[in-house]
């Protein structure tokens, strides 16, 4: 058996997706162990992304979600859990803010699972619609991230599946294409690419399902906490703004070219400018491929991508999207790349989506997910670079024709 042949199995393997399934379904009911009583496993509880979540849900319930937009008020709400100075500022819209309420009105534990759960369901659902015979393929290459969003309980999946949502109604010309486009009010900064891609092709109809579902939890967050939510999240924002600045979040968990560049020990200024540059180049990119009419699951694949590189504020948990853009082009990848390649951009993979976990790990905060007020100077953030070279990698083995006869 060639070493082609070896590689196709591996990437269509079912067995792998049931195992890969597997073990995220087991991590995920320890997780859920861990949540609500780490006793019951001999473990101290420690404050991961799921219980900021919580708190700010639970901080809504109470009457108190402008609060929650306040890094002191959540930190001392962490720092109660388990007396740890923990670093996670609450600044996601007030839309989200209301969905957490509701989540909240359950334990933590219940919580966290029918979250993960659902969300987890909704990727794999997406990615299978995409992907088809390569899902365990497109799995096997964000592993580490894969996992890592299931055990701190982040909203990787919930943002990936909803852009691969968008994407796969988008190329079928259906305007159910609007909801998942007017549901990325949730995180909005990564619905860069998929907006414009619903601009560009003149996809009115999904686009006003989408304003019409955008306008809708605006005023359900409005009703719910007062006109003063919004001044309070702005407040949040812009504290949330000086902080990166500062160099107060875990740069090495961002893949974004701003943390590179701040982590390296460029000023904020600096990193800043040079973010700007990569999010033009990366929205240039887009642009050009659609000027040139490029084959459609190839332009879907880059606004993916594309989305990834406009924020400066983008952790390694929201590389599930980088998942989305994978499963529309392995396929394409298989048979265009000799085995040796895809073996290395498969490491390379592995390094994007794995090296925050590692640098925690090190850190001594492994399966935390804790920020912890390390200075920039602390760790390198690489992999935004890494992403960019595996990027570029893939460009370049995606423009090749195919080849009948590689080893």
């Amino acid at each position: 058996m060639s070493d082609a042949t070896r590689m196709s199995q591996l990437v269509t393997s079912r067995l792998m997706l049931k195992a890969i399934v597997a073990v995220c379904a087991l991590l995920a009911l320890v997780s859920a162990v861990l949540f609500q009583a780490p006793g019951l496993l001999g473990r101290d509880k420690a404050v991961t992304d799921f219980d900021a979540f919580y708190i700010a849900g639970t901080m809504a319930g109470q009457g108190r979600a402008a609060q929650s937009y306040r890094a002191a008020e959540m930190m001392a709400e962490q720092r109660a859990i388990d007396g740890k100075n923990n670093f996670m500022p609450w600044t996601y819209p007030p839309p989200y803010t209301l969905f957490m309420q509701g989540l909240a009105r359950l334990p933590i534990g219940a919580a966290y699972l029918l979250f993960i759960t659902l969300s987890f369901l909704l990727y794999l659902a997406v990615l299978r619609r995409i992907a088809g015979a390569y899902l365990p393929g497109v799995l096997i290459a964000i592993a580490p991230a894969l996992l890592l969003t299931v055990r701190i309980g982040q909203n990787g999946f919930l943002t990936g599946g909803l852009v691969g949502w968008f994407l796969w109604a988008f190329i079928r010309q259906r305007a159910v294409a609007g909801v998942p486009l007017g549901l990325m009010v949730l995180k909005p900064h990564l619905a860069f690419g998929i907006a414009l891609l619903a601009l560009l092709g003149r996809r009115w109809k999904a686009m006003a399902i989408a304003a019409g579902i955008v306008v809708a939890a605006l005023l359900a967050a409005t009703a719910s906490f007062g006109w003063g939510i919004w001044a309070a999240f702005l407040g949040g924002v812009r504290e949330a703004g000086e902080f990166l600045a500062e160099g107060y979040y875990p740069l090495f968990r961002m893949t974004s070219v701003y943390a590179g560049v701040r982590a390296a020990g460029g000023s904020a200024p600096l990193a800043l400018a040079f973010h700007a540059a990569g999010a033009l180049a990366a929205a240039g990119f887009f642009l050009y491929g659609w000027w040139r009419g490029c084959e459609t699951r190839f332009l879907a694949a880059i606004a993916c991508v594309a989305s990834l590189f406009i924020s400066p504020y983008s952790y390694d948990y929201d590389l599930m999207i980088f998942g989305v853009a994978l499963a529309f082009v392995l396929p394409d990848l298989v048979e265009r790349a000799r085995p040796h390649e895809l073996a290395g951009m498969l490491l390379l993979s592995w390094l994007v989506t794995g090296y925050g976990l590692a640098m925690n790990v090190l850190n001594d905060v492994a399966n935390s997910g804790i920020a912890t007020l390390k200075s920039p100077s602390d760790f390198f953030s690489v992999s935004g670079i890494l992403f960019l070279i595996l990027v570029a990698l893939a460009y370049m083995t995606l423009r090749r024709p195919l080849v009948s006869a590689q080893g």
